[in-house]
């Protein structure tokens, strides 16, 4: 149906890396996200607009693995780029979730409708702690050490939360 597309796409969104060297590239879950959402298209908007974006975050995932050859002097270009890519993978899950949600709700699974917006709250609370996090650190030294590693641990809870979600919206919504 697309979600297990999905389920795979988000599991190469956890950042494990070794030596600098991501395990789980970013452009490979992007383009499974993009044939997931091209097969969900046709049930909601909101995969529509998400395969959209899915498209734009593979190229700049591509771009990602380029200026790694040879990263970018300018903190505030590396600043600005990261931003752009954490806004755009926040605008792919919200019309994940709400995409999820208005099937379930046109089936008539509310509490499945409701999981998948309480889904989008976690997964959005996590990026807002990061970047808040991100601002204090250099006030705070020791204290954001500390919540970064809390943090870590939030975002692989986040990301299987999400793995879980669709996992469950290939069973739920199949019927």
């Amino acid at each position: 149906m697309g979600f297990l597309h999905l389920f795979w796409g988000f599991l190469f969104l956890i950042d494990i890396r070794i030596n600098d060297f991501d395990i789980l590239p970013d452009v490979i879950g992007y383009l499974l996200f993009f044939l997931g959402f091209v097969k969900l298209e046709h049930r909601s908007g909101h995969f529509r607009s998400a395969k959209n974006v899915s498209v734009v975050l593979l190229i700049l995932s591509v771009v990602t693995l380029l200026l790694s050859l040879s990263p970018p002097r300018s903190w505030l270009f590396i600043f600005l780029f990261n931003a752009v890519l954490v806004v755009l993978k926040l605008y792919m899950v919200f019309h994940t979730c709400y995409g999820i949600s208005e099937w379930a709700g046109r089936r008539g699974h509310r509490a499945f409708q409701n999981k998948a917006v309480q889904r989008w709250g976690w997964y959005f609370g996590v990026v807002a702690a990061t970047f808040i996090v991100l601002l204090i650190a250099p006030l705070v030294p020791p204290l954001a050490v500390l919540l970064a590693i809390v943090l870590m641990v939030a975002s692989l809870f986040a990301h299987v939360m999400m793995m879980l979600l669709v996992q469950e919206a290939e069973h739920v919504l199949r019927r």
